[in-house]
């Protein structure tokens, strides 16, 4: 359908495809293009804040996004930066000022308190699209024309509320399973996968985008290892799961020890779970995390419990380890006995005994002569 004309831009946005290869995200996607045809337009864009769960593409789109605006990308881990000296001297001096950039702060929750301060004075612009910021008795300006920044984080919570407010906030989708089948199948481009088999594997990637990512690559890898075939059927899947040791819902070791800890005791307190584990209470909540999202546990009063599914999940477990194939040993066949070997006769002749009679008399001067030649 042709749009009006006096609809230019909205039609000239919606053909754009600056997020080539990205599966998914098409609120998100839909959000940044505009954005980036207004750049084109007008050299600006506001301060963008990305969050999301690990491995849904935040720092992916993050370099989509700078790409895009065609400057220089540069990308900075915000735990790096120990305080505004660090800040300046590091990053600003060197990298920002005078030149056409985009700065990117990858998690955003670890800038300390000090950076997160002089944050507030630099992001905040007004209708001259730019700010000043003295340090060290000089007087730096920011002109957002030519500096475009970037921040990300899985925890946008720890980021001080009014910093947050100099950004526009964009919150990336957990994957589902049927994104997470299509990122495998992408890559995975010259490999066919059994429907079903398909769906378990994206069972497994806990709605992570860059497990998918890593899981398409070991595919590929063992397929091209191990099988002549194109096709990942029940077997092949199978001997990958036995390979990277894959449990159903993709659980960790840590992860099973606590749901199995709690299928013997039905409740524990996470001080219990930590000590009986050697871990720590703050690596329990961590590990927690997924158990209690997929429903396999459940928090009441402080005390950990098992759910009725976490059981289940247990019960299909050992069913599954019970039934697992063993390679079937072929029976080594006896060795043949050797045949006896015929014991060999060996026959001497010996020399016919001598006749004395006959024998002639050997001189007596030889053996004066064999005396004298021994000494």
């Amino acid at each position: 359908m042709t749009l009006p004309q006096k609809f230019p831009n909205i039609y000239y946005m919606e053909r754009q495809n600056y997020f080539d290869g990205l599966i998914a995200q098409d609120d998100i996607k839909e959000t940044l293009t505009g954005h980036i045809n207004i750049y084109k337009s007008i050299s600006f864009i506001p301060h963008l804040f990305i969050s999301a769960p690990r491995g849904c593409g935040k720092t992916v789109f993050a370099r989509k996004v700078g790409k895009n605006l065609g400057k220089r990308f540069i990308e900075v881990n915000a735990g790096s930066i120990n305080n505004v000296k660090t800040f300046f001297h590091n990053i600003v001096i060197p990298h920002i000022q005078n030149q056409d950039v985009t700065l990117f702060l990858d998690e955003a929750h670890k800038l300390p308190k000090d950076v997160e301060n002089c944050l507030l004075t630099i992001l905040q612009y007004g209708q001259e699209k730019s700010s000043e910021f003295e340090f060290e008795e000089y007087l730096y300006e920011f002109d957002f024309t030519r500096l475009s920044v970037i921040a990300a984080t899985t925890e946008p919570q720890g980021v001080f509320h009014a910093l947050l407010d100099r950004f526009e906030q964009l919150e990336l989708d957990e994957y589902n399973p049927n994104d997470l089948s299509e990122i495998v199948k992408m890559i995975c481009k010259d490999i066919t996968f059994i429907p079903e088999v398909l769906s378990e594997i994206a069972t497994v990637l806990r709605g992570n985008a860059r497990a998918a990512s890593q899981m398409a690559d070991k595919i590929n890898n063992w397929m091209m290892t191990y099988s002549s075939s194109k096709v990942v059927g029940k077997k092949e899947w199978g001997s990958i799961k036995n390979w990277l040791k894959i449990k159903p819902l993709g659980l960790g070791k840590k992860e099973l020890l606590i749901l199995r800890l709690l299928g013997e005791r039905k409740e524990a307190r996470v001080t219990a779970i930590a000590a009986t584990l050697l871990l720590t209470r703050p690596a329990v909540m961590k590990e927690e995390q997924y158990l209690q999202k997929q429903y396999l546990m459940e928090i009441k009063s402080s005390v950990r419990c098992i759910t009725k599914k976490g059981q289940e999940y247990l019960e299909n477990l050992a069913k599954i380890e019970s039934i697992e194939p063993v390679p079937p040993v072929e029976p080594v066949p006896p060795v043949p006995p050797k045949p006896k070997e015929k014991k060999k006769i060996l026959r001497i002749k010996l020399p016919d005994p001598v006749n004395t009679s006959t024998a002639p008399l050997i001189p007596e001067d030889l053996f004066q002569m064999r005396e004298n030649a021994g000494r």
